[in-house]
């Protein structure tokens, strides 16, 4: 993102080899580069949609799969519980 305090920055500080272990310290100076962006919201709402590799509006792959099951369980109990009263 053009406007995020990452732009400029090395990109390879936000592509860790791995998302645990020795990767640790890379990729908690990334979402701290994300945590001082005005535009992380934004990122990671891309993030969500479109699942790439890579550190995006804070959160590593893996964070971003849990939030996107947890979500899909909020609709999901959402509209079943919408659909008892029809």
């Amino acid at each position: 993102m053009e406007r995020g305090v990452c732009h400029g920055s090395d990109p390879e500080l936000f592509f860790p080899i791995s998302a645990t272990g020795r990767a640790m310290p890379q990729i908690n100076l990334a979402k701290a580069v994300c945590g001082r962006c005005a535009v992380s919201e934004d990122c990671l709402s891309y993030a969500l949609q479109t699942m790439p590799e890579g550190i995006w509006g804070g959160t590593t792959r893996e964070e971003r799969i849990a939030i996107r099951h947890r979500l899909m369980r909020s609709q999901s109990s959402r509209s079943l519980s919408g659909s008892r009263y029809r």
